[in-house]
């Protein structure tokens, strides 16, 4: 009798952690949406963010939002979608909730604005490793290939990705970038910088549509402001902002804020600068219902370039 227990008490056991971990994958599917190229089963639950109309009532949840993610993520540290989500929402808010209000501080509280740049720092590079481990899972050497000086390894890595991959793609380039964009002169990111520009790369060749063209936004900010021994171009800057243009069908307003910030300022275009900015006006945030974040925070860019637009533009007198 004895012996026939202890079988029976091992089924029980092994039953039960069987049944946790489906309850942590459920729980985990259910907070990390499959990527755009797989079919929805459910509706999304991003959307109770990303259709929020008050940027300040999403910019004091994140933080909670970021930790239950992570203790998720530690709970579950093998489900590539909960990876990928804590880490898209590490890249999130740097930009939105921390690099984007540190930049519109005025001049005198500029120790203020470099210790907020410091932190977006942190919080890119954080996400966009979140973002890699799934994708190192996937393909072993993944990062050691992509960050090495071997354009041709570089090229053949990301050869072998697919759709599904675009997602991690562009959040783990957009980290990198974004943490790039504020030290550009820091060695650790510019040796990741060709890596990071590859991945946007091959995220809008897999998926162009993917988040309205952000990863073709992305990139024209990028090649507009480096030089061509970086990859980068004005021509080349243009014909991405075109993509991406195109992809979002001009119902956008942070690509024509990116326009106006990215080409009409370096070239002092001034009636660029008006028209582009006030073509992210006339887009109404109401128009996107699920994107309704993302669209009243270009918004308030828009309005704030407007509002500065002598601290960018040098009028020429006549």
């Amino acid at each position: 009798m004895k012996k026939a227990l202890v079988p029976i008490a091992l089924l029980a056991l092994f039953a039960g952690c069987s049944i946790k971990k489906m309850a942590f994958n459920s729980v985990a599917d259910m907070l990390a949406p499959p990527p755009a190229s797989v079919p929805a089963t459910g509706p999304n639950p991003m959307v109770a963010l990303t259709g929020e109309s008050d940027p300040e009532l999403v910019r004091d949840f994140f933080p909670t939002a970021l930790k239950i993610y992570e203790m998720m993520h530690l709970q579950n540290p093998g489900h590539a979608g909960l990876a990928v989500m804590t880490g898209q929402l590490y890249v999130m808010y740097a930009a939105a909730f921390v690099q984007g209000p540190a930049e519109r501080l005025p001049p005198e509280q500029f120790d203020v604005q470099d210790s907020e740049y410091r932190r977006a720092q942190v919080f890119y590079v954080r996400g966009a490793n979140y973002v890699l481990k799934p994708l190192e899972r996937a393909y072993p050497g993944f990062a050691a290939s992509v960050f090495s000086l071997d354009a041709n390894a570089r090229e053949k890595t990301l050869a072998g990705c697919k759709a599904s991959d675009a997602q991690a793609l562009y959040w783990a380039g957009a980290g990198i970038l974004g943490a790039f964009s504020l030290s550009p002169l820091d060695t650790s990111y510019i040796e990741r910088l060709p890596g990071a520009i590859s991945m946007l790369e091959r995220s809008a060749a897999l998926e162009p549509a993917f988040n309205n063209g952000a990863a073709w936004e992305a990139l024209a900010q990028f090649y507009a402001g480096a030089p061509d021994s970086l990859g980068g171009g004005r021509d080349k800057s243009l014909a991405a902002f075109d993509r991406a243009f195109k992809i979002s069908g001009g119902k956008n307003p942070s690509t024509f804020v990116a326009y106006a910030r990215s080409l009409c300022i370096p070239a002092q275009d001034s009636a660029g600068f008006d028209e582009y900015v006030e073509k992210a006006l006339a887009i109404d945030p109401e128009s996107d219902p699920d994107n309704r974040l993302s669209l009243v925070i270009a918004r308030r860019q828009a309005l704030w370039l407007k509002a500065h637009k002598a601290d960018f533009i040098l009028e020429q007198e006549y």
